[in-house]
């Protein structure tokens, strides 16, 4: 694939992402609320968003492997329809066991679209740019995210819940659209096949690097969805009404935004691994500090915090990941399956944990707590495990760069 259709390529499928995850964005952070109307507890608020990841985890490196076998996008668009379609059975949901129920069903639809994503992203990337390429990626990715709050909490002020939930389905269904008449992947032969299968998938996970890679996202996913799960709890525990959760969540997510690209830039330039493990460790430092923010501007600076360290980690250890598994010669489906597999490990455990700390110690902060100590502890094992792991030219630790003039 040529560089002008590369580029054209990375855009179109970071526009579609953009809408994507814009619909998610509208509904998932006041996933709380509405389950604690609905009389949920702690553990149950935990296991409501851990549902959708627990379901995502099962099909995920299947899916991927299969992507590698048939192409990307039937994937994705049946990813967003079914996405868009399941979202409007939140407006029936009267129980938070049937929001439980809802959330497993979406897991099975997202696990069709985020790493076939990924993987096609992979797929069109010139090697040695894989970081400024899942930079340009994330800042769409990102940036819907990041939006999605703040019109979602304008929504709900005015329009209820329902609203958001009908806005997020024409979204999902409106990306699906995009990808059929517009995104082309490259042709079968040019695809990052590689090897696929359930055997390939155990090599992957025995491989040391690509484990160490896998623990950090992990701990990495169960901080950042301790922040989304219990961020709102904590910010309504201030008197700050669901505009103001939205400003907070917006804040970290545009921050991190913003830091995408520089932080690709450095991914591809200097050494992955430090890069990643001091940044996942700021960002745990400040996911632990934010239960003792007393107001909305003090919430909003250490959201902010978080976001800028949590943003310089993501393209960095996404590249690791994306070059581990070409190395080993895996297909990019199977290897950013299995990569996005370790994230939907840490967002299970991570809410259903912090419900359990919340619960036992009568805290809201204390889910924050422990997200931000899990991301902590695993930029430190990723450090200790990484550390004199070989790439495929026997360097220890790095990964092949590109020169920044051709930045994407």
């Amino acid at each position: 694939m040529t560089q002008p259709s590369y580029r054209s390529a990375l855009y179109i499928l970071g526009v579609t992402t953009f809408v994507a995850m814009t619909g998610v964005g509208i509904i998932v952070p006041f996933l709380p609320l509405y389950a604690r109307d609905l009389g949920a507890n702690g553990v149950m608020l935990g296991l409501i968003f851990s549902s959708f990841s627990l379901s995502r985890a099962f099909v995920v490196p299947w899916l991927g492997g299969m992507s590698d076998r048939w192409g990307r996008k039937p994937f994705i668009i049946a990813g967003m329809a079914g996405y868009g379609v399941t979202s409007l059975l939140f407006m029936w949901a009267g129980s938070a066991e049937a929001l439980v129920f809802t959330r497993l069903l979406q897991g099975v639809f997202a696990a069709m679209v985020l790493p076939v994503a990924m993987a096609l992203v992979a797929d069109i990337t010139p090697p040695g740019m894989e970081g400024r390429s899942f930079g340009a990626f994330n800042v769409f990715f990102l940036m819907g995210f990041g939006i999605g709050p703040v019109i979602g909490g304008t929504v709900y002020e005015y329009a209820g819940l329902n609203a958001n939930f009908l806005l997020m389905c024409v979204l999902s269904v409106a990306a699906a659209l995009t990808v059929l008449f517009a995104v082309k992947e490259p042709d079968a032969e040019l695809r990052s096949g590689g090897k696929r299968g359930f055997k390939e998938m155990l090599h992957l996970a025995r491989d040391r690097g690509f484990l160490a890679i896998m623990v950090a996202r992990t701990g990495a996913a169960a901080g950042m969805s301790c922040f989304i799960s219990f961020m709102p709890l904590v910010a309504t525990g201030h008197d700050l009404g669901t505009l103001g959760v939205g400003l907070c969540l917006t804040a970290n997510v545009l921050v991190s935004t913003a830091m995408q690209r520089p932080a690709g830039a450095l991914a591809d330039r200097l050494p992955r691994l430090p890069l990643t493990v001091v940044s996942m460790a700021l960002s745990g430092t400040a996911k632990i500090l934010i239960p003792w923010g007393s107001n909305l501007a003090s919430l909003m600076l250490l959201s902010m915090a978080d976001g800028v360290f949590s943003g310089m980690a993501l393209p960095a250890m996404t590249a690791m990941a994306v070059s581990r598994g070409k190395e080993l010669g895996s297909g990019m489906g199977l290897t950013t399956g299995a990569f996005t597999m370790a994230l939907s490990v840490g967002v299970f455990f991570g809410p259903i944990g912090g419900g359990w700390a919340v619960d036992l110690s009568g805290i809201s902060g204390a889910a924050l707590w422990l997200g931000g100590g899990s991301a902590v502890a695993s930029a430190l094992l990723l450090w200790l495990l990484y550390a004199g792991v070989q790439d495929g030219q026997g360097r220890a630790g790095t990964e092949q760069t590109a020169p920044l003039d051709h930045l994407p």
